[in-house]
């Protein structure tokens, strides 16, 4: 089986800002679902980064959560609480 490679960036509310093969769904305050129009064969290893201005994500983080053959689910937040923030990510499974 060849790799399939997935990759975008997500801004704050969601929206997709750049890349192609996925949507996203907002689920509460720093919670996404990034579903891949494409199911991968198997448990995708996705790696997600923040993304925004420097005040917005200086004390950011990402986290996933779940991950799953139709997508993942990753957390942004400070330390104290999720927040939504944009993130860039990449993700490399069988297809």
């Amino acid at each position: 089986m060849a790799d399939k490679h997935i990759y975008g960036t997500v801004g704050v509310n969601g929206n997709i800002i750049s890349g192609k093969g996925f949507s996203v769904d907002r689920i509460q305050d720093g919670n996404y679902y990034v579903r891949f129009d494409q199911p991968l064969d198997g448990e995708p290893s996705p790696v997600c980064t923040i993304f925004g201005p420097p005040w917005r994500t200086f004390n950011m983080s990402i986290a996933i959560v779940e991950a799953f053959p139709d997508g993942f689910i990753c957390v942004t937040s400070t330390p104290d609480r999720p927040v939504d923030c944009g993130f860039t990510f990449l993700v490399v499974g069988e297809h």
